[in-house]
């Protein structure tokens, strides 16, 4: 059985090796000769994967048939409709061309997701090259059509945040602008099997102040909470209007008194270390390893954590200021205990959050603790020990 890759980042790796270990030959496919995940596959192919039929050229030459291939899930950006051009080419499961575009065209998914009735709030969308007069109401959301990552999302919330996003246009790109939903914001992991939604782990974020409004933790939602029911609700009816059948998927939601509100959805993995590293550390379950052992017809085992007595947190090094110190893992691992800890910042670095990229290539550690209060008390600690 051969895994397919497309788009062979760094967070590849980990579907690379899954698969491997499960006796899968792995094709990676990227656009840059340097990605890393390519060194990690059995075959390696730079080719512009914008374009599926260089992928497909690549597979057609080696002779594989569709009966013994499969699409990996791997984080990826725009390119995830290669994907599902991929798949609807040779009549693999997995996400249609259909589904991918809803997932990373913003506009198009707002006007599906309206229609349906699962996202009503008033869009606009400012075509590349376009400006914007007025804005009669704040607060609003500004963000690429096609951007991932949350690159250049702002928060304008008066009428000097408009005046100052307006002396930047005209942007070189599309933009659609967006009610502001309030609420609680949550991160969700997921599987879709023959249409079935499976809710893994819903994850509540924790967020910067406006404008730039950056992801930089994630509080884990424990199984007994009655939110849980209502995302699942929520998350199948939104399953079905994108047409996704079979795939792993991760979406942003907000909740509030109204009920959930979905920000985007996308027929992948999370990625910034979540969907291979916190949530199987949450819930004992890899979805990776999942949909692999799916895609041979092998029964899934799943193994039985009920662990609903502790919350769980993934942190980055949200600091804004110069590096002070770096303290030695070994000192950190010992006063403060993180299940997982990997820190790349260096001393006298004057680190700002810019976006997303920014920030997670900073590091991560990963707390648990009795309450959500404990160990967002214990993460702030561990960050004063860097300033």
């Amino acid at each position: 059985m051969y895994g397919i890759v497309i788009g062979a980042s760094d967070e590849a790796i980990y579907a690379i090796k899954k698969a491997q270990s499960k006796g899968i030959t792995v094709l990676a496919f990227d656009g840059d000769e340097h990605a890393a995940g390519l060194q990690y596959a059995d075959e390696a192919f730079v080719v512009d994967i914008r374009d599926v039929n260089n992928i497909i050229k690549g597979i057609d030459e080696k002779g594989i048939q569709p009966k013994d291939m499969f699409v990996l899930p791997v984080p990826i950006g725009r390119y995830l409709i290669s994907t599902g051009a991929f798949n609807e080419h040779y009549g693999l499961f997995g996400p249609t061309f259909k589904t991918t575009e809803l997932c990373t065209d913003k506009w198009l998914f707002h006007e599906t997701m309206a229609k349906s009735r699962l996202r009503n709030i008033w869009c606009k969308l400012l075509k590349e090259g376009e400006t914007l007069d007025t804005i009669d109401h704040y607060p609003v959301i500004v963000k690429p059509r096609y951007g991932a990552g949350s690159r250049e999302v702002l928060t304008l919330s008066n009428e000097d945040d408009f005046k100052a996003f307006k002396n930047r246009l005209p942007f070189d790109e599309d933009f659609i602008v967006e009610d502001e939903v309030s609420g609680c914001e949550y991160g969700i992991d997921g599987m879709v099997m023959d249409g079935e939604f499976q809710l893994i782990l819903a994850r509540k974020k924790l967020i910067t102040p406006p404008p730039y409004r950056q992801c930089v933790g994630y509080l884990s939602l424990k199984k007994s909470d009655e939110k849980n029911a209502i995302i699942k609700d929520y998350m199948t009816k939104l399953v079905s209007a994108i047409g996704l059948h079979t795939g792993v998927l991760h979406a942003d939601l907000m909740l509030n008194e109204d009920g959930p509100f979905v920000i985007e959805i996308s027929a992948r993995p999370s990625g910034h270390r979540l969907h291979n590293l916190f949530t199987p550390i949450v819930t004992g379950i890899d979805m990776i390893s999942d949909y692999i052992d799916f895609a041979e017809h092998k029964k899934i085992e799943r193994p039985n954590k009920t662990d609903d007595a502790n919350v769980y947190l993934i942190r980055y090094f949200d600091i804004e200021s110069e590096i002070k110190r770096v303290p030695d893992k070994e000192y950190i691992m010992k006063k403060y205990s993180p299940l997982e800890y990997e820190c790349h910042l260096n001393v006298g670095e004057k680190v700002k959050i810019k976006d997303g990229h920014s920030l997670m290539s900073r590091g991560f550690f990963i707390l648990k603790g009795d309450s959500e209060e404990e160990i967002t008390q214990k993460a702030n600690d561990i960050l004063r020990e860097y300033y």
